[in-house]
């Protein structure tokens, strides 16, 4: 499918939908298709492909609550949220989730661009305002040059892979050949988040991987994911998760009973940093 680089209308939002079965589909393209240019697919290979061939022309993606063989619901949608992000890290993603658990969905949706979980029931305007929020200043776009995205997840990678959480801004900066504030700006637009944001995520996401894995106390997944101490941790896990690292633990951790399920909400569990 051939995109554009630029709508002819500008004040409208180019929305990716991917889908899994038709009744998902309907009223979501419905809702947004009259307001918004939209692009759907049923495929999840062909969304990974729109998203690495024209990652700048979408403003949001949003995802089903996909279905897949001989994996929890929420896996699907989670890898391939991963997927496009390393295409396209910039490009914000809700999640309409039909399952009600929504603190191991977010914890497991750390680093892939999903901003927003929307669980079942929602109203339309609902799927609107979650639209609007993450599109608000559509002006502010990734760079143009392949070489600075390139230079830009090259660290993202690096950070990552290393584990390196203590990485200062002047450090990077310089790995970058870009000053401070050009390499924070330019971090934020191609990463979707602040630096620091993105840093308290890959902490959070070592620490998600401890509590799921490992024995060890919650005070040593703090200290091991680079947190101050356990307050701290803590501190940033209710922030970012919803729910306190000792209630995550005990229910999906290797004691803990995965089916326990919260009430929650029914409207929107936003992610943004």
């Amino acid at each position: 499918m051939a995109l554009q680089d630029r709508d002819p209308s500008p004040r409208r939002r180019r929305i990716l939908v991917v889908y899994d079965e038709p009744t998902t589909r309907n009223p979501v393209v419905k809702a947004l298709g009259r307001a918004h240019h939209v692009v759907e697919t049923g495929d999840q290979k062909s969304a990974v492909g729109l998203v690495a061939a024209s990652g700048r022309y979408f403003d949001v993606v949003i995802l089903t609550c996909l279905a897949a063989r001989n994996r929890p619901q929420h896996l699907a949608s989670i890898e391939l949220a991963r997927a496009m992000f390393a295409q396209a890290p910039w490009l914000p993603v809700v999640i309409l989730s039909w399952g009600s658990e929504t603190p191991r969905l977010t914890g497991a949706s750390l680093l892939t661009g999903v901003r927003e979980l929307l669980r079942k029931p929602f109203t339309v305007a609902d799927l609107v305002r979650a639209v609007r929020r993450l599109t608000r200043r559509p002006g502010k776009r990734p760079p143009a040059s392949p070489a600075v995205i390139g230079t830009i997840k090259r660290i993202l990678s690096s950070l990552g892979g290393h584990g390196d959480y203590s990485a200062t801004l002047g450090e990077l900066a310089t790995m970058a050949a870009m000053s401070r504030s050009h390499f924070s700006h330019t971090f934020h637009a191609v990463a979707g988040m602040a630096l620091r944001d993105y840093v308290r995520d890959l902490r959070l996401q070592h620490a998600h991987q401890l509590m799921l894995t490992s024995p060890l106390s919650l005070t040593a997944v703090a200290i091991d994911s680079g947190f101050y101490d356990l307050p701290h941790f803590d501190k940033a896990f209710r922030q970012r998760i919803g729910v306190s690292p000792q209630e995550y633990r005990h229910r999906y951790g290797p004691e803990g009973d995965s089916r326990t399920t919260g009430s929650g909400n029914r409207a929107a569990r936003r992610l943004n940093p």
